[in-house]
């Protein structure tokens, strides 16, 4: 019980719809511990060009469009993970291009009207 309340507790300022990546950890006194991390890449980068799904044949057929300004926000929400807090924010913005590129979004610096 006092897990379900402090989960909710740090997540009431998430939206119910996005998906969370949650790492828990029980101890054998039944103390816990979790860390919330930040939604996947692929739901951002989704979320920006406006998707439901990638491309099916990526490297072959383009799906949606995202700017560099776009990147460099998923990159700056993304520094904030465990994983991701000692890597540069050009390193995290190189592994967001090559995650739209393996998704069939084209990264452009501005999107064309």
């Amino acid at each position: 019980m006092a897990f379900c309340k402090d989960f909710n507790a740090r997540t009431q300022h998430i939206k119910s719809d996005v998906p969370m990546s949650v790492i828990v950890t029980a101890y054998k006194d039944n103390s816990f511990e979790f860390t919330i991390k930040s939604p996947s890449v692929s739901y951002f980068l989704k979320k920006a060009a406006g998707l439901q799904l990638g491309s099916r044949k990526p490297g072959h057929q383009l799906v949606g469009q995202v700017t560099m300004k776009h990147i460099y926000e998923i990159a700056k929400i993304k520094q904030t993970d465990p994983l991701s807090q000692y890597l540069s924010l050009e390193a995290i913005c190189k592994s967001i291009m090559g995650t739209a590129r393996s998704m069939g979004i084209e990264v452009v610096h501005e999107l064309q009207k």
